[in-house]
């Protein structure tokens, strides 16, 4: 369901699992060899000190005054309680998400699997965001950086840290439905045998502003089965977040900023 709000722009796409349509021409080169994804000693605390000092209290306040709201709160107390940390899903919608995440919505440290756009960018950016939990993923034919970044993820989940994940990849900006994804990224959280919490950003109109503004709703755990294999419970976990974002955006009344028009021919 929508608000009936005038739409200011119209998409076409004919790819929704590839197109992306916040490209800001960034490279992605390949890891480093032998990149390390964690911190220890000094430099663990160092990025501690950044990313709970720094980063969160200054976007906690660009949040807020940007109008983000946080629904379902009582979810993100169970998140709060786990032995462990959580792998959370959600769709990709702005270039900001996974800050309000990491910084507004949930207290306990979070990081961020993505694409290797940050590595093209200076030494002391490279720094900062890896401080903030930010984990590149490797080329496909990496196999060397691959087990670092699962050794890194079991370190993550073993230190009650969460795990933030787009499966959609691409950002689609003020989109207001669940794109299918791929199951691919669910068998970290199979393999580890760790619980997923689906997210879903939502756009609500509001008096003060042209554009919309988000309201992040939490959906409910899912953990592993204990009799299903790994594959099993990857396309299980995969299943079961799929389905309740696609409950929790058809269930809200969401704001039309930008309308998304499939065409074959990308408009073209």
């Amino acid at each position: 369901m929508k608000q009936e709000w005038k739409i200011t722009k119209k998409i076409h796409y004919s790819d929704p699992v590839n197109e992306d349509f916040n490209d800001v021409g960034l490279k992605r080169p390949a890891i480093p060899s032998g990149y390390k994804y964690s911190k220890f000693g000094f430099s663990r605390f160092i990025g501690n000190c950044l990313y709970y000092l720094l980063a969160k209290p200054i976007l906690s306040i660009g949040c807020f005054f940007n109008g983000v709201r946080i629904k379902n709160r009582k979810q993100l107390k169970i998140l709060r309680k786990q032995k462990t940390g959580v792998f959370l899903y959600g769709n990709h919608v702005a270039i900001m998400d996974v800050f309000k995440l990491q910084t507004f919505a949930i207290h306990r440290k979070t990081n961020i699997i993505g694409f290797t756009d940050t590595l093209s960018l200076g030494p002391i950016v490279r720094y900062l965001v890896k401080c903030f939990g930010y984990f590149p993923l490797p080329l496909e034919n990496d196999f060397a950086n691959y087990r670092n970044l699962e050794n890194a993820l079991a370190l993550s989940i073993k230190r009650k840290e969460n795990v933030i994940i787009f499966p959609e990849a691409h950002i689609w900006p003020y989109y207001t439905k669940i794109r299918d994804f791929k199951n691919g990224s669910f068998h970290y959280p199979a393999k580890l045998n760790a619980p997923i919490m689906p997210f879903v950003t939502v756009w609500r109109k509001v008096w003060y502003r042209k554009r919309p503004c988000q309201t992040i709703i939490f959906g409910e755990l899912v953990y592993p089965k204990q009799e299903f294999s790994i594959h099993e419970n990857r396309d299980y976990l995969h299943s079961e977040c799929l389905k309740q974002m696609k409950n929790i955006a058809n269930s809200v009344n969401q704001y039309e900023y930008i309308e998304y028009i499939y065409d074959p021919n990308g408009g073209k």
